[in-house]
């Protein structure tokens, strides 16, 4: 029994954190400061961590949406090349 709850709990947690994610990656997109969205997160769970852990979750959760953004973005510089046969 005490296996099936540690499951459900660590399931619980990866939740939370995609949902976490998902909140700042909202927030960052809809023009947000990061700062109010690092507020955001440590308010979010202030009663489940201390206030250092709080910061260092929020901090970690920041670092992941701003990972995500900048790996989806498309890269907006062409790569353009000369045509063999350009005229001049």
């Amino acid at each position: 029994m005490l296996k099936i709850t540690r499951k459900r709990e660590h399931f619980g947690m990866g939740a939370r954190r995609l949902a976490d994610i998902a909140s700042a990656n909202l927030w960052l997109a809809q023009g947000a400061p990061i700062a109010d969205v690092l507020t955001m997160l440590e308010v979010r769970h202030r009663f489940e961590f201390s206030s250092a852990d709080g910061r260092a979750y929020a901090t970690e959760i920041l670092w992941a949406a701003q990972q995500q953004i900048h790996t989806t973005k498309p890269n907006l510089k062409p790569h353009r090349k000369e045509p063999h046969h350009a005229a001049a």
